[in-house]
Order: structure tokens, then C-alpha cells, then sequence
């Protein structure tokens, strides 16, 4: 009978305000999934627009040359959520002396204890986890950004012990695309042919800009057209994402002023709630446009409120941190997965309505030991 475990590899490890920290991964037991914690703690005045996931530039599994893993902050939280349909704790505090936490979750199987599908640490020879990270990414350090010497790591392995076989294969993901949108045109994006596709998630950011301005349909050809597996404009996607996943919603212990734009971290919107914790303040009204935030506060007297303002923000919609994902077939069945080898060239069109996003592209492989 299975047995299967929690091991701490780090356990509130104390890390500088940035740099890159290696963790050697030697469980002699199949990982299910890594769970990768980082906090922080934000300065003595306020810490605004600086979520966790945006100062991790790169979180990677490396065995030498060989990636298995590679994605920033922002792309490993939300490709967990397209994985599984659930988000990990991510939050997003801005007031000052608060802790902020975010976790990025590395899945190697179709689901939690998957049998079939893990990561054995002794195929590899010298298997790493790779954090590389940047706490003045957004925000100086100090009484406005986050609390020097704050950071901390948390590498939680979920093991197996037990099976009655060893894993035939694991889930390998990491970015194959970066770059900017122009104004208009297609980006012709090649990607591999290596390893059957299971998911492709794909990331459109600019400030105050739609992402279904910055990309405005998306397009993946095999051999030249000969087959086609989506052909859709950018918001048809998303409302065939509003009835896979549902409806998100990002939650923001937020500090700022009155009608001043903020990030809202929703891709596409549906609505807002303000709840205002502040004194003196009556509540807040809220604009959303375009991946952004305008909360209009007032006092008694329906005066705008001067200098910042302490409220929750809850933005509903979908999208988060700018990302959409279209998963091959039944994510659960390797069987319904995109063939990849079987075909020769494989490119993504994505056709650009804006200049000035940045575009990211990430798969999710099944990728076997046999190989």
C-alpha cells in the first residue's frame, strides 16, 4: 500500500533582499509535487503594488543543462490554477508591518499522488530547485517597499512511498517564448515537437492595456495548417475560460489614494467591491479598466479623502496576472494530449493588436524516463 509524505527540504529559510538560493533535491522517493512558499514583510509605511509573485523572476528545476522547470513568479502561480482549477495562497498585502505570502506549487502529475506521472530525483544526477528572486523588484527597500533582510523560503516535497511500480513519466513546464508585441501583425512563435503537449498557457501584460488588445487572436498550426487545434479570437477564449474555471477573485488588502489607478491583477473584469478600513471614510467607489483599479474615496461629507486610504479590494473576473490557458483534451487521460512528435512543425500565431506587452509562452509536457 502507497504510503505518502510531507518533507521540509527548507523550512523558513532566511534569505538576502535578493539573489539566487539552490536547493538540492535528494528525496529518494517520487515527488509528487514541490510546494515553494515565499514571504516577505512590508516596510513601516506601505508596500504598493508589489505582490510576491512579481519579485520571483525565475523559479527552476535543473538537473545540469537540463530544464525540467522554468517560470517567474506570476506564471508558476497561475499555471497551478490551470492545472487543477484551484489557486494557491497568494496575499497580496500592501499595508505597512504586514507579512505577504504567495505560494507556487510544482506540480509532476495529472493530480495530487498521481502514481503514474512523478518526479524521481534518482534518474537525475545533480537534481536543483533554482529561486531567483529581487525584493526591490517593484519597490525600493525600505518604509515603502518591503522589510530589508524579510525574505523567507519555504520547499515543502510531497512524496510516495511504496508503489508498486516506479513513475513512467513526469509534467515538464517551462517558458519557450518572450517578447513584445508590436502594433499590429502576427507573431509566428515555433515551439517544440518533443514531448506531447498536455497545456499551453499564454501571458499578455502591459499596464492599462486589455490583453485582448495586445494579442488579439491566437492560432496553433501543425505542418502548415494540416491540422488545426484552436483558431479563436482572444475574447472567445476568455469567456471559454469564464466556463471551465469559473470566476476569479483577486483580493487586495490595498493602500492608496483617491482616483489614482492601481494594478487589479484580473486580465479581464467583471466587477469590484470596496470594503473601506480606514477611519473617517464613508466607502469607496470603484472604475475598472483595463486591468486596472480607480477607487474614488470620500468622507462624511462626501469630500475625497486626502492621502491614502486603507480598504479591501475584491476584483471578480478572469485571467489572473494577465494569463489564459487551453489545456489538450482531458488533462487527466495522457492518451487525449497533443502528439507533438507526430508532427514537424508547430507554430503559434499570435496576431498583435498593440504595441508595447510583453508576451510570454509556456507548455506543459509529458516528458518520459524511457526517452
Amino acid at each position: 500500500m502507497p504510503k505518502y509524505r510531507d518533507i521540509y527540504i527548507e523550512d523558513g529559510k532566511a534569505l538576502a533582499n535578493s539573489g539566487v538560493y539552490t536547493v538540492e533535491i535528494e528525496t529518494a522517493d517520487p515527488i509528487s509535487e514541490l510546494w515553494v512558499n515565499f514571504g516577505a514583510v512590508n516596510g513601516a509605511t506601505s508596500n504598493k503594488n508589489s505582490p510576491i509573485p512579481r519579485v520571483i523572476s525565475k523559479i527552476e528545476i535543473v538537473d545540469g543543462a537540463n530544464v525540467i522547470y522554468s517560470l517567474d513568479g506570476e506564471l508558476a502561480h497561475m499555471l497551478y490554477y490551470y492545472q487543477t482549477g484551484q489557486l494557491a495562497e497568494n496575499s497580496m498585502v500592501e499595508a505597512e508591518n504586514l507579512s505577504q505570502y504567495a505560494s507556487f506549487p510544482i506540480r509532476f502529475g495529472r493530480w495530487l499522488w498521481d502514481e503514474v506521472f512523478a518526479l524521481i530525483p534518482a534518474k537525475f544526477r545533480n537534481l536543483q530547485l533554482k529561486i531567483t528572486w529581487d525584493l526591490a523588484a517593484v519597490n525600493a527597500i525600505g518604509a515603502t517597499g518591503f522589510l530589508t533582510g524579510s525574505a523567507q523560503l519555504w520547499v515543502i516535497a510531497r512524496v510516495m512511498e511504496g508503489l508498486s511500480a516506479a513513475p513512467a513519466a513526469y509534467i515538464m513546464s517551462k517558458n519557450h517564448m518572450n517578447f513584445v508585441t508590436a502594433a499590429s501583425g502576427d507573431e509566428r512563435v515555433d515551439l517544440p515537437s518533443d514531448y506531447p503537449y498536455a497545456l499551453l498557457m499564454l501571458r499578455a501584460y502591459e499596464a492599462g492595456v486589455d490583453m485582448g488588445d495586445s494579442i488579439t487572436n491566437a492560432k496553433l498550426s501543425l505542418d502548415h495548417d494540416k491540422d488545426v487545434p484552436f483558431d479563436i479570437h482572444m475574447g472567445d477564449w476568455m469567456s471559454l475560460l469564464r466556463q471551465e474555471y469559473g470566476i476569479i477573485e483577486s483580493r487586495i488588502y490595498s493602500e492608496g489614494a483617491t482616483a489614482v489607478a492601481r494594478e487589479d491583477w484580473i486580465g479581464s473584469e467583471d466587477g469590484a467591491d470596496i470594503e473601506v478600513i480606514s477611519p473617517n471614510c464613508v466607502g469607496g467607489v470603484a472604475t475598472l479598466t483595463s486591468g486596472q483599479l480607480t477607487p474614488r474615496y470620500s468622507d462624511y461629507a462626501g469630500v475625497a479623502i486626502v492621502g491614502d486610504v486603507q480598504s479591501f479590494l475584491r476584483i471578480y473576473g478572469v485571467c489572473m496576472f494577465n494569463t489564459i490557458a487551453h489545456k489538450f483534451g482531458n488533462y487527466e487521460d495522457e492518451a487525449s494530449y497533443l502528439n507533438a512528435p507526430g508532427y514537424g512543425d508547430i507554430k503559434l500565431i499570435l496576431t498583435q493588436g498593440n504595441a508595447g506587452a510583453t508576451v510570454d509562452v509556456v507548455l506543459s509536457q509529458l516528458r518520459s524516463y524511457a526517452v
